[in-house]
């Protein structure tokens, strides 16, 4: 009988511990996270081209002025102060076929449709997922924490990208009448990686894989240098929820900025 109930301890204590590692898996606190879409309003462009810096840069201010609650991102070929702008600028040139004239402008990394399109088009699959963040500066470094939540039952892989988005950036840009003083909106320049991840992906981190449940949600910690100089009103993230389609294919399933 004592070697029984020692055994049905032993069980117990074991069933704790495997209860504790699932309840610890996230490593931060759960953010609140909104039910819902908002459209990728981007500029696709070049700082050496005068149409960019003329009617390319006026159309921008236009589109985000007329379209606050979305999330803008410009999309920079060219040097705007030495960052990762034309490396990002490549990859998503080539994952989503984005043309290369420019400026070109798309929403939801698709050129075909326009923003009441893009927000119709989201609006007839419902918000899938969402995601939120807060950010911490220390030093040359930001600490990002995020939390994405599944509005719906669903299945795949999703994978959450963390574009470090700075505003004001100062760089050249031809027909502009700032010319190599111009400050340049919304430019990407990094991607966040999760803490202790050796390499950054721009295409993200996986997150959620196979079956997933309404009200999923999953947290990250992730880091990402920065220029001391920069003005952190300046720095904001755009959180990219893509979904995984096979043979580096992603398809965009939301944003968010804030």
């Amino acid at each position: 009988m004592k070697r029984n109930l020692l055994f049905l301890s032993l069980l117990s204590v074991l069933a704790l511990t495997a209860c504790k590692k699932v309840s610890t898996e996230e490593p931060t606190d759960t953010l609140e996270v909104e039910e819902r879409n908002s459209v990728l309003i981007a500029k696709h462009t070049w700082t050496g081209c005068g149409p960019c810096g003329g009617w390319g840069f006026t159309n921008f201010q236009s589109l985000m002025d007329n379209n606050p609650d979305e999330v803008h991102i410009a999309f920079k070929r060219g040097n705007v102060g030495g960052y990762d702008n034309q490396v990002i600028y490549d990859w998503f040139q080539n994952t989503f076929s984005i043309p290369g004239a420019t400026p070109t402008f798309h929403n939801n990394l698709d050129e075909t449709l326009s923003v009441g399109l893009a927000k119709d088009q989201m609006d007839a699959q419902g918000v899938i997922a969402n995601a939120n963040y807060e950010m911490e500066i220390q030093g040359d470094k930001v600490i990002l924490k995020t939390t994405t939540k599944f509005f719906q039952e669903t299945q795949g892989t999703f994978r959450i990208a963390p574009y470090l988005i700075v505003d004001n950036l100062i760089g050249n840009q031809s027909g502009h009448p700032d010319g190599a003083n111009t400050a340049h909106k919304k430019v990407p320049v990094d991607v966040a990686r999760p803490i202790g991840a050796a390499t950054s992906n721009y295409a993200g981190y996986v997150i959620a894989d196979g079956d997933i449940k309404d009200g999923y949600t999953v947290n990250l910690e992730c880091e990402v240098d920065i220029d001391p100089s920069w003005d952190p009103a300046d720095i904001s993230f755009a959180l990219m929820i893509f979904r995984d389609q096979g043979n580096d294919s992603y398809g965009l399933v939301n944003t968010f900025t804030k």
